[in-house]
């Protein structure tokens, strides 16, 4: 009991390991306010509460605390686990550190962050209005980082796990472009972005993938290979790759990219969608600007995107009755239950009906626009 500082109180002081850094563990010396004695009146109680305080400590299971904090650990994050990740993948978790996480996380240390304090901030997200979709990307990003630490030995559990993220809102229905004025669009672009904006919506294929090299072409077999993708400039490989994806063709699929070939004079090795110096394939996201809505405007078109595009082709197939299976591989979607994704095929019929489907629909001649240079 002491006495020499106002009031009387029980102070209990005690021993507690710390881990300053991964194997190394310090011991330091604990003092700790029991309560006041008009409050805490016997020693019998105090030692009560002193024993609540010590029964974690005791624990042989118990993982010492760290004194790391989250800015110090992001520090290790970033070269143990996102020197690892893509580039469009490193540059979002990397916006999320900067603009959400640090701010509010950045000096407290990873011991001390609880499921209370994750969902405290999901919430105050919810409040300042932004997306469903941006609060569980956050949570996703957060529970990542949080796993990594107890990886390495600086957490012992995730507090992300289990916090609520709000209901979902209500969703606007797409504004999606008609046939006839998709079609439009398609006659009235330049090569090769008429023929890429054909592509994506017969095939469902994503923009980044438009990094084809005309050896991925199998005639023989009408197969157009997934084998690259490119994000501002930067080959990488195509998400959610299993292996080379295949995209069936129909004969004048084929044919109008043949005519392309010619008109290109391109060869094997050549890019199908290649920028204006050749050095690689066109920047699908600065293509859209400046050379696809420019001309959707002029045409009064719903404002067009690569997604909605995508969209546009993903919607047509399952209205038309191809089977959710064949429009899946199509597009390159990964499921819940992958390993039944990876061993259960198309069946031919299925794949031959994706093809066909849009292929027909779609303007099947080469566009008689002048090429144009990206």
């Amino acid at each position: 009991m002491r006495k020499d500082r106002g009031p009387a109180y029980w102070q209990a002081r005690y021993w507690d390991d710390v881990v300053t850094e991964p194997g190394k563990i310090e011991r330091k010396r604990r003092s700790v306010n029991l309560g006041y004695l008009e409050d805490v009146p016997t020693k019998r109680e105090a030692q009560q509460k002193l024993a609540v305080i010590l029964k974690p400590i005791n624990d042989r299971a118990r993982i010492p605390k760290m004194r790391i904090t989250f800015r110090e650990f992001i520090e290790k994050y970033r070269s143990l686990k996102l020197a690892n990740k893509k580039q469009t993948t490193m540059r979002g978790y990397e916006t999320n550190i900067r603009v959400h996480y640090l701010p509010v996380f950045g000096a407290t240390r990873l011991a001390d962050i609880s499921s209370e304090t994750v969902q405290a901030f999901l919430n105050g997200k919810t409040i300042e209005g932004k997306a469903v979709q941006t609060i569980k990307n956050l949570k996703w990003g957060l529970s990542s980082i949080f796993v990594a630490a107890i990886k390495y030995g600086y957490m012992s559990s995730n507090p992300a796990q289990g916090t609520e993220l709000p209901p979902e809102s209500i969703r606007e229905r797409k504004e999606f472009p008609s046939l006839a004025e998709l079609n439009l669009l398609i006659e009235r672009l330049h090569e090769p972005i008429s023929t890429a904006v054909w592509l994506v919506a017969v095939s469902s294929v994503r923009p980044n993938e438009l990094a084809f090299k005309w050896k991925d072409l199998d005639v023989e077999q009408r197969m157009l290979w997934v084998v690259r993708a490119v994000n501002r400039g930067k080959l990488h490989t195509p998400k959610y790759h299993r292996a080379n994806r295949p995209l069936r063709l129909t004969e004048a699929d084929v044919q109008r990219l043949l005519n392309l070939k010619f008109r290109m004079k391109a060869k094997d090795g050549d890019w199908v969608f290649p920028n204006s110096h050749d050095t690689g394939p066109i920047r699908h996201e600065d293509v859209l600007g400046r050379c696809i809505q420019p001309v959707a405007k002029e045409l009064g078109l719903p404002h067009i995107t690569w997604r909605l595009i995508r969209h546009w082709g993903a919607t047509q197939m399952i209205a038309l009755g191809v089977p959710i299976k064949a429009v899946q591989e199509r597009l390159g979607h990964s499921r819940p239950n992958v390993l039944l994704d990876h061993y259960v095929h198309v069946l031919e019929e299925s794949a031959e009906m994706a093809a066909a489907t849009l292929s027909t629909r779609l303007v099947g001649g080469l566009s008689s626009g002048n090429p144009v240079e990206i």
